[in-house]
């Protein structure tokens, strides 16, 4: 069983039973899936490492529509200076 309390702590969610329930659900299918990836016998098959020719496309940069420095403000406790502040999940 997936201790879901520990990953809704370390992605500071705060989830209902029903969502704990359906998303530990959905973790054990994936982790049910790999173990049947496990049996694929793949002792002839070299690794892939390397994608001759792939492209990598980027989007341009380009100035849109953003939240008003007011209306974000209405959030003060949110906020560090200019910085918004979060809560500190690395290291715990």
């Amino acid at each position: 069983m997936i201790d879901i309390k520990k990953y809704e702590k370390l992605s500071a969610l705060n989830l209902t039973e029903e969502e704990e329930k359906r998303i530990a659900k959905d973790l054990e299918e994936i982790i049910r899936y790999f173990e049947v990836l496990k049996e694929v016998n793949t002792d002839n098959v070299e690794p892939y490492v390397y994608t001759k020719g792939a492209k990598l496309f980027l989007r341009k940069d380009s100035i849109g529509k953003h939240l008003e420095r007011e209306a974000l403000l209405k959030n003060r406790e949110l906020f560090k200076g200019k910085f918004y502040k979060v809560k500190r999940i690395i290291g715990e």
